[in-house]
């Protein structure tokens, strides 16, 4: 663990490693938790990263932080090295939820959401799990999904063989009706980018932290319609973002089709277990 020893001493913490255990730290990267006599953290390391994974991370919590949004704390960025990236962030200490911190997870959401910009995308472009996610600013959602979201994903499985030839038929027919069905035109909002019921924690003091994010601007449904895959939310998470924040009685019609970029996600990660997930939403735009 010479890299975190390293990342802990850049940080400005020369005192003693007390501990370093192992911890969930989802399918991609190895997550520690580090105890030193100062302070306790949360270390990632990924030895096959691309050097700029842990700064869109960095920066995609700077982001949210910068409007409020409770994240972890980034400290340090340690470049790729001989034992591969480090990033270095405060330990938030957790607890199982209870109705009123899902609540006020509904809140957080919801607050995040509010913060809105003139075009979807952003400045620059980051990932969603290891797979890059382009950002290029754009005024045209529909466009904006359909290009750098299904289509961006579309020839990534082509060239990884993910697709059969109906399927990729299929996600062409679709993403040409996309207008369609889609049917609005929203508001860019703030977007956490990568919302499944992993991805937030609540502190020991009671207060929702959103983690691993994937930021950028666009239809905050695509947030939410996330949120219902792998097992979904608690319904007072729901009931309280819709006190805050309501959406469109068609949001429901829209599920499916953002959903879609998420599943095309795994399926390429993950193979063909995602298949017919991907395979049900196609069939059922394309008829």
């Amino acid at each position: 663990m010479k890299n975190i020893e390293e990342a802990i001493k850049k940080s400005g913490d020369f005192t003693t490693i007390v501990k370093v255990e192992r911890v969930s730290g989802g399918s991609i990267n190895e997550a520690f938790y580090v105890q030193t006599k100062e302070r306790e953290y949360f270390a990632k390391s990924n030895p096959s990263a691309p050097e700029d994974f842990f700064r869109a991370e960095k920066e995609g919590l700077e982001l949210l932080s910068s409007h409020e949004i409770s994240v972890p704390k980034p400290l340090l960025l340690l470049p790729k090295g001989e034992n591969g990236m480090v990033f270095l962030m405060d330990w938030i200490r957790s607890i199982p939820s209870s109705k009123e911190g899902d609540r006020a997870l509904g809140s957080l959401v919801a607050g995040m959401h509010r913060k809105k910009v003139q075009s979807a995308g952003l400045e620059q472009d980051n990932y969603i799990g290891e797979l890059n996610q382009k950002n290029d600013p754009s005024t045209d959602w529909v466009s904006f999904f359909r290009d750098q979201r299904l289509g961006t994903l579309q020839e990534l499985a082509r060239t990884k063989r993910k697709l059969s030839v109906e399927r990729d038929h299929r996600l062409t027919v679709l993403r040409e009706r996309l207008d369609t069905i889609i049917g609005h035109n929203p508001d860019f909002s703030l977007l956490h980018g990568d919302l499944w019921g992993g991805n937030w924690l609540m502190s020991d003091k009671g207060d929702p932290y959103l983690i691993d994010p994937a930021v950028y601007y666009g239809d905050r449904e695509i947030d939410i319609a996330f949120t219902y895959l792998f097992g979904g939310y608690s319904k007072e998470f729901y009931e309280q973002y819709q006190a805050d924040l309501p959406l469109e009685k068609e949001f429901t019609d829209r599920i499916p089709i953002y959903q879609l970029y998420y599943l095309l996600v795994h399926l390429i990660l993950f193979g063909e277990s995602y298949g017919s997930a991907v395979d049900r939403i196609l069939q059922k735009y394309t008829f």
